[in-house]
């Protein structure tokens, strides 16, 4: 008689599983290795660990002791000067701050630009409104002579830095930047009168004198070099810097119905406030604008097609290339944009760049508007932030921008439709102090709207906005 099989248990292990979980095993360890296997087989170990032999040496052997950071940072900036690229950088802790202040247009300071004069001096070109510097009466076309750096504690004598003779505008710029509610006092050489922008700028404030106590030891002279021996006075203001929001957009209606626009650089929200502004100006009856790109290095890719889909009705704006192919981008327009049908041309010159030329090549390659001024500077990469652990930072090229019509911005730039040359140095120096420059590719734009307007088929003027 033969003995019946015995029934498997429902709770016995399949003879197959062991195999399944080891394949599953190796494929996870395969998935986990693929980057270093790969990083083995390309060098990538090798070479780092050549490279921290090399760090080991230097910290250990050379004749003048040297920081592990100052060797790193000098050997990542060489290893990204070697790319040959002039658009990628290394960022030192303070510089990669900087430019990430600069993306927010946001930052503790006085609330001024500044630039250098011939004679390397600090001078004040511009007072943001509302700013600690205005609210304390600097002016533009203060000279600032030397800064004195309060201690937040009140313990130590103020420390002093020389401005007599600026070498370098950056590391002047940034050594009069602080924290939040810290306090300097600034040197400043000023006209000993007031012109009639200073005295308006004064009266709309509300202050009837600046906020200054002029030096008794040193009262009013002549500044070396100063066209027509001018009577200069020193003063000192005491600072309180505060959070600071660099103007990003400026505009005024010009006469003839023509509305002029300015955008600084495409920080983060420049298209909100650049669709503010277009609204103020129509409301103002503009019928023509003229955008103004000039000394726009450019900012963000995402807000630059943004602002010129408030212009471009469809179609492509730009497409990037990238390294890898399924990285590749097209951006469009799409129809419905605030400013899609006004009449415009655009400023540029050799200092507008980037997402500055994106956006004018593609205005210029859909015919929204004739592009006035000078070459543009022609940088057409795809610039990306890298931050690294201890706060310095590296900026590489990505990719490659591609204009509608399949034109490469890079090494090349952007012929303008109409070139007009700037105000030669001589020439503004012949501008009285105090007083607007003329600006001939300005006034060339203007009359190329003002012929537009003037053809039979210009648009008729906007209605009045409703009660």
């Amino acid at each position: 008689m033969s003995t019946p099989p015995k029934p498997t248990s429902a709770s016995s292990t399949p003879q197959h599983l062991p195999f399944l979980t080891l394949v599953l095993l190796l494929l996870m360890a395969l998935h986990a290795f693929q980057g270093p296997v790969r990083s083995w087989l390309s060098g990538r170990y090798r070479a780092a660990a050549a490279f921290r032999h090399a760090l080991d040496i230097c910290l250990d052997d050379y004749v003048e002791p040297r920081s592990a950071t100052e060797l790193v940072h000098g050997a990542i900036e060489g290893m990204v000067d070697s790319l040959h690229d002039r658009h990628s950088a290394f960022l030192p802790p303070v510089a990669h701050q900087r430019l990430q202040e600069l993306e927010t247009d946001k930052y503790a300071g006085l609330g001024i630009s500044l630039v250098l004069t011939r004679d390397e001096k600090l001078l004040i070109e511009q007072v943001f409104d509302d700013s600690p510097a205005s609210k304390a009466g600097l002016l533009p076309g203060d000279v600032i002579l030397y800064a004195l750096e309060h201690d937040p504690d009140g313990l130590k004598p103020p420390r002093k830095q020389d401005f007599g003779s600026v070498k370098n505008l950056t590391a002047a710029s940034n050594a009069l930047r602080g924290a939040r509610g810290s306090k300097v006092t600034l040197g400043i050489r000023r006209k000993a009168k007031p012109t009639q922008v200073q005295k308006t700028m004064l009266e709309l404030k509300g202050i009837t004198t600046p906020k200054v106590e002029p030096k008794a030891a040193e009262p009013k002279e002549a500044l070396k070099g100063s066209p027509n021996g001018n009577s200069y006075e020193e003063l000192e203001v005491t600072v309180v810097r505060e959070e600071v929001h660099r103007p990003v957009i400026e505009f005024r209606l010009l006469a003839d119905g023509i509305g002029y626009l300015r955008l600084s650089d495409f920080p983060d929200g420049a298209s909100r406030l650049m669709e503010q502004g277009i609204a103020a100006l129509k409301a103002k009856g503009a019928r023509a604008l003229v955008l103004d790109l000039r000394q726009n290095g450019g900012g963000f890719l995402d807000e630059a097609v943004r602002v010129a889909d408030l212009f471009i009705p469809d179609g492509i704006i730009v497409s990037t290339r990238n390294r890898y192919e399924d990285e590749n981008r097209v951006y469009r327009a799409a129809l419905g944009g605030p400013a899609e049908e006004i009449p415009m041309a655009v400023l540029v010159d050799s200092l507008s760049a980037s997402a500055a030329e994106v956006l004018a090549g593609a205005l210029q390659d859909h015919g929204r508007g004739k592009l006035v001024g000078t070459k543009t500077y022609g940088k057409g990469a795809v610039s990306k932030r890298f931050p690294l652990s201890d706060g310095s930072g590296m900026l590489l090229s990505t990719g490659r921008y591609i204009l509608p019509k399949g034109r490469s911005i890079e090494g090349v730039g952007l012929e303008p439709d109409l070139a007009v040359q700037p105000l030669s140095r001589e020439e503004r120096q012949k501008v009285e102090s105090g007083t607007r420059p003329p600006d001939p590719q300005l006034n060339a734009a203007a009359k190329l709207l003002r012929d537009q307007l003037a053809a039979p088929d210009s648009p008729p003027a906007p209605k009045e906005p409703a009660p």
